[in-house]
């Protein structure tokens, strides 16, 4: 199904400039839906910068990040995401590449618990890692007034593709 999208030029190249993060990162970059979110990290995480984080202690301790996530096989993939090396690549004309990240993949056997309130999604991984995702259906970036992200569809499949995760978590394929 191919939906029109009603973003204005700007707006589209603000999603390209985050997506290409995300498509130098990680593999079948393709086959995932994508979003962003904020996340509120866990008091006491170190910054996400330095080579001595691992990179579930990248993404743990990542203020923003790019959520890509599908239903077959079920998963999500967290990428961090640099803003101030993203957002300079929507100008046109720019022709710099994606600096790649390492994202943290959320499946059937890394996940621990997921819980939503309000736009917050909760996710707990086996590794003890948690994260608290603000996940908004418009998103003002400082660098980029008056240029919001509009998500809104991509925010309500997003809840659709959670109620298909748990489900997958709660009931696994029988024989």
């Amino acid at each position: 199904m191919v939906i029109k999208s009603e973003r204005g030029e700007a707006e589209r190249r603000l999603v390209a400039a985050l997506r290409s993060t995300f498509d130098a990162s990680v593999m079948n970059f393709g086959a995932y839906n994508l979003l962003y979110a904020e996340n509120a990290p866990a008091a006491g995480l170190r910054s996400v910068e330095g080579p001595e984080l691992s990179a579930m202690e990248a993404v743990g301790a990542a203020r923003h990040l790019l959520v890509g996530y599908r239903r077959e096989p079920v998963e999500m993939v967290l990428c961090p995401v640099d803003l101030d090396e993203a957002l300079p690549r929507m100008e046109p004309g720019t022709s710099a590449d994606a600096a790649p990240r390492v994202p943290v993949p959320v499946n059937l056997t890394n996940l621990a618990g997921m819980a939503t309130e309000g736009t917050t999604v909760r996710i707990v991984l086996s590794a003890g890692t948690e994260l608290n995702l603000d996940i908004r259906e418009t998103v003002e970036f400082s660098g980029l007034p008056g240029l919001p992200l509009h998500q809104k569809r991509d925010v309500e499949d997003f809840y659709d593709f959670l109620d298909h995760f748990m489900n997958s978590v709660e009931h696994p394929l029988r024989p």
